[in-house]
């Protein structure tokens, strides 16, 4: 017996079970309904009011003295996933860039000094490349 007191583990006393502590009964206070929105319609139509008052001569006014102030407000009014593709030229293939540039060369030939420097694929010695 004393050799299965010792292969068995050792049993755990049951701990008491803890009781949260009790509140105070006070009732929280109702919030009146709405009124987060409600304060925040009234911000916005003081910011409204006060824009059309002033706006312009301020955003004027920022853009010449704090030009770094006047662009975070440009970039915080801008939707995040706001596409800025410079180079549009990028996309085109090497064949359609020459397309393009045969039709410019064709607008622009009567106002060009020697048209007599053409390759021989149609476009001009300035714009051949390689």
């Amino acid at each position: 017996m004393a050799d299965e007191a010792i292969a068995r583990p050792a049993r755990r006393k049951a701990r008491p079970a803890r009781r949260k502590p009790a509140r105070a009964a006070v009732a929280p206070k109702p919030r009146a309904k709405r009124t987060k929105k409600t304060l925040g319609d009234d911000f916005l139509a003081a910011v409204r009011a006060d824009f059309r008052a002033h706006g312009a001569g301020v955003i004027a006014e920022v853009r010449a003295d704090k030009p770094d102030q006047y662009l975070k407000i440009v970039l915080s009014v801008l939707p995040r996933d706001f596409d800025v593709a410079i180079n549009h030229l990028d996309a085109l293939s090497d064949e359609e860039l020459r397309s393009r540039i045969r039709s410019l060369e064709t607008v622009l030939r009567p106002f060009l000094e020697d048209p007599a420097d053409i390759s021989e694929d149609g476009i001009s010695g300035a714009s051949g490349g390689a």
